[in-house]
């Protein structure tokens, strides 16, 4: 557990292609079973809002308030993927989010389920309105027959992950799988290897880039490239 934990968050920082930074500022580090139980623990503990067009698991728990930037309810926690599904990128308004936030003392919780595949992405996490972030190898090294993450949290306080993690209950053989993922497959891997192919495939399709490998703009919508990526890359 414990080389999960400095290995994977070495990882993580690690990319070339990606400026991460802020983690530092979180005291306590967990291993979470991806992001569904980073967003699940979250839900745990009471009422949720998330922005418009943010992960689709929340529109089918159906349990969360839905809003839009400037609009956002005081004091009621925001989960919001960074990047953003429907443009994989960083909202574009996440500095407004932010420091709006921050005014209406409402927590932010970063779901950093993409982060792992993709590039050109600059943040800084030790913004004051962000209490905990997620991230999870799923996207970045195909992993979702695996989920398992990391979690940074602001203020340490006890729920179903820290109990988890303090009587180490974490399934070991995620974590298991996990690190040897990291120790095989260096940060920026799909890009490296797939990233050619992913621009031919947007091209010849005539879709919009994104930073996420996974993923393309046609006519401002995202549509799913991977199983195309597949198969240029299998011939």
């Amino acid at each position: 557990y414990d080389n999960f934990k400095k290995e994977v968050s070495q990882w993580i920082i690690g990319s070339r292609f990606n400026q991460l930074s802020g983690l530092d500022a979180f005291p306590r580090l967990d291993i979470i079973n991806g992001c569904t139980q980073f967003i699940d623990n979250i839900y745990m503990q009471g009422t949720v809002q998330v922005l418009r067009n943010d992960y689709r698991y929340h529109e089918r728990l159906g349990l969360a308030f839905v809003k839009d930037v400037g609009s956002l309810i005081p004091d009621i926690p925001l989960i919001i993927a960074m990047p953003f599904p429907q443009i994989g990128a960083p909202h574009p308004d996440m500095e407004e989010i932010l420091d709006e936030a921050l005014a209406k003392h409402i927590s932010v919780h970063i779901d950093g389920a993409w982060i792992s595949c993709c590039r050109d992405i600059h943040f800084d996490f030790n913004h004051p309105a962000i209490q905990s972030v997620g991230i999870s190898l799923s996207k970045g090294l195909g992993l979702g027959w695996n989920r398992v993450g990391l979690r940074w949290t602001r203020k340490v306080k006890q729920d179903s992950v820290t109990i988890m993690n303090d009587f180490r209950m974490n399934n070991r053989a995620l974590v298991m799988i996990g690190l040897h993922f990291v120790r095989k497959f260096q940060p920026d891997y799909l890009w490296n290897t797939y990233g050619d192919i992913y621009h031919t495939v947007c091209s010849d399709f005539e879709l919009t880039p994104t930073k996420s490998i996974y993923l393309a703009l046609r006519n401002g919508q995202p549509v799913g490239v991977s199983p195309l990526i597949r198969y240029v890359a299998e011939k």
